[in-house]
């Protein structure tokens, strides 16, 4: 929510694929979609840890972009009682290379986006919102899906944010046994705080990271891609949507003079 990251997400994605997603395919994607995930998929993989978004990325490249899955190895498609199904791989990429592992494309997602984040810019309106706040002595926390090695690459070019934030509860943090729409995160964060979860304001810019602070008893402020429906945060009990921090009600919501 704070930085940028979704369109260095979606070519660290791509990249992961490595030699299963053909150069054509890419091509085409670049005229397309800007090298970027189509938004019927994306917006399906916003706020899951990888261990939730890679299979949903993998299953969509079978089928719809010929990418070649360790399950179809052997030239068969078939579901889950075995049947053949017709769909996915084909006879026109038999012999090209399988796609990674769940676990090997969410290493190679991570070094690509590490990479790429080096120059990661921030939301609009971020840097304000967080120094307006550490101003008036609101204390702050971070509960993101991202594993922590990713969150240290991203954070290198935004001290002015994150000097104000001194608790990060990661994706791959020991207490977080679930991850979004679970409450984990947002729970462990309100703990290390010292407050109660319903005197906490989240800010989030998926569905399942609003259902996730809803489940924690957090009240929430969305503040979605622009490209997700407003309706989907709605149904999700987002206190109230925005389009940018910029359009933060300060009064309203802390009783603050901004």
């Amino acid at each position: 929510t704070l930085l940028d990251t979704e369109t260095l997400s979606c070519s660290a994605v791509l990249d992961a694929f490595g030699p299963s997603l053909s150069e054509s395919t890419r091509d085409r994607l670049r005229r397309e979609e800007g090298y970027k995930l189509p938004w019927e998929l994306k917006k399906q993989t916003l706020g899951l840890q990888g261990h939730a978004w890679i299979p949903l990325v993998l299953e969509y490249g079978r089928q719809n972009w010929g990418v070649r899955l360790a399950a179809d190895h052997d030239g068969n498609d078939t579901d889950e009682d075995g049947n053949g199904n017709g769909s996915g791989s084909s006879s026109s990429n038999i012999g090209t290379p399988v796609a990674p592992s769940v676990a090997e494309f969410w290493e190679r997602w991570e070094v690509r986006l590490s990479e790429l984040c080096a120059n990661v810019d921030e939301c609009p309106g971020a840097t304000r919102l967080v120094q307006t706040l550490a101003r008036h002595n609101v204390p702050l926390a971070i509960a993101t899906s991202s594993r922590a090695v990713a969150v240290e690459k991203k954070r290198i070019r935004h001290d002015g944010i994150f000097k104000h934030i001194p608790i990060i509860v990661c994706g791959d943090d020991p207490a977080v046994k679930n991850g979004k729409p679970a409450p984990d995160g947002f729970l462990e964060a309100a703990r290390r705080l010292g407050v109660d979860p319903g005197d906490c304001l989240v800010f989030e810019d998926a569905v399942a990271g609003v259902q996730s602070a809803r489940a924690a008893g957090c009240r929430v402020i969305a503040v979605p891609d622009p490209r997700m429906e407003e309706d989907a945060f709605v149904e999700a009990k987002a206190d109230e949507v925005i389009r940018s921090m910029n359009d933060f009600d300060y009064d309203k919501w802390l009783g603050l003079e901004c």
